[in-house]
């Protein structure tokens, strides 16, 4: 496990150790209670506030600010989500006590989401982070596809083929940005359609809960893409304006 971590090159503290089990702890023993929630919530913001208060000292100055930004960059869009959602409720003539499960659901989804995404682009970059986020949904997709297949020889191998496309984006986005950034915009844009993400512009935009779907498995990859056409968009200009300054000194 050590190794595994220390070839990612990530070092997280004992602290972020213990937040990261709590905060699983939370998740699966909320199919006992609802209450244990708490501990995904306690987990997921209890080590921030304890180094507000300077109660927790475990982050180097680097770290910090890249949480600082994180945390902004998640101000920014839950609040602009959660002012849509206040005043689509107030537009009806719901008061904010009628507020369903699921727009609250939502808004903690996005609002986890944008922060851990935002994060590993900082400390990462946009190749590293699109690179492992790729194998970790390679990885979850093998295993839950080979779950509805043991019964077949061939439907197992058909279910491991099924992850490749995963593990080769991963390859590629360490080596052409600018392509794996277009494809990963069309994975986003495949598996929207493909899984009747789209209705969510109908009637009913929560169910099945849909926003959060649409959340935490096309947004990773539609953030990755994005991420990757903007460092090599970026890259060009660099290289744009070497060339310029080359050859204004030639001249």
């Amino acid at each position: 496990m050590h190794s595994l971590i220390a070839r990612f090159k990530w070092h997280p503290t004992l602290p972020t150790i213990i937040a990261g089990v709590v905060v699983v702890a939370g998740f699966v023993l909320m199919e006992v209670s609802g209450w244990f929630l708490i501990l995904a919530g306690i987990g997921t913001f209890g080590p921030g506030i304890l180094r507000e208060l300077g109660l927790l000292n475990d982050q180097d100055e680097f770290q910090r600010q890249a949480a600082h930004r994180a945390g902004y960059h998640a101000f920014l869009v839950t609040g602009l989500l959660a002012f849509i959602f206040v005043a689509g409720f107030r537009a009806q003539s719901q008061g904010a006590s009628n507020i369903p499960e699921e727009s609250v659901t939502t808004i903690l989804a996005l609002l986890w989401f944008v922060w851990f995404i935002s994060s590993l682009l900082d400390y990462w970059g946009p190749q590293k982070t699109a690179s492992r986020i790729l194998i970790a949904f390679g990885i979850a997709w093998w295993v839950f596809s080979i779950a509805d297949s043991l019964n077949s020889v061939i439907s197992f191998v058909m279910a491991s083929l099924v992850a490749v496309p995963f593990f080769l984006m991963a390859y590629l986005s360490k080596k052409w940005p600018m392509l794996s950034g277009i494809l990963l915009i069309g994975f986003a844009a495949f598996f929207f359609y493909f899984f009747h993400l789209y209705e969510i512009l109908g009637p009913d935009p929560m169910a099945k809960g849909r926003p959060v779907v649409i959340i935490l498995f096309v947004g990773p990859l539609l953030a990755s893409g994005v991420a990757l056409l903007r460092m090599a968009k970026q890259s060009e200009d660099e290289d744009e304006l070497e060339r310029d300054i080359s050859e204004a000194g030639v001249k």
